[in-house]
């Protein structure tokens, strides 16, 4: 019976002994493997990033157009204030054919000012509308080509 003993004492062992290395860590697994994106995502991600870019940029540009405008308007407000300053200056106590003269010009180089202003803004928007057509057209190109 001993022997019984020990000889299943001596198999288990063994067993256990197999069997510890086989359970042991061998370190990470590795993870799936990333495949290689194929050539139409690739390019699909580059139409997109170009739209992206592209978007960026007329944001950008709508920015400094209103920026400028900003700039010119306070500029022309400016000068339209020293011009005042100016008539007042030069006449302390004007007539009522220099005040009407004074006021006459000042309305005109507004009225000028707003003009250019309607014009610019169509100009600019115009631009902006044909660079969205153009690179429309780009962009539908280059999907087919992918």
């Amino acid at each position: 019976m001993l022997r019984r003993l020990t000889v299943l004492g001596a198999g288990a062992a063994a067993a256990l002994m197999l069997a510890l290395p086989a359970t042991a860590g061998h370190g990470k697994k590795p993870g799936p493997t990333k495949a290689n994106p194929s050539a139409h995502a690739v390019c699909m991600q580059a139409v997109a990033q170009s739209n992206q870019t592209f978007h960026q940029q007329q944001v950008a540009a709508q920015k400094a157009f209103h920026d400028q405008r900003k700039a010119e308007k306070k500029a022309f407000k400016a000068q339209q204030k020293a011009a005042r300053q100016a008539f007042h200056l030069a006449h302390p106590n004007p007539t009522d054919a220099e005040l009407k003269a004074f006021h006459a010009q000042q309305k005109a180089a507004a009225k000028a000012f707003h003009t250019q202003r309607a014009a610019a803004l169509a100009a600019f928007h115009a631009q902006q509308a044909a660079a969205v057509k153009a690179f429309h057209t780009q962009q539908k190109a280059a999907k087919k080509a992918c």
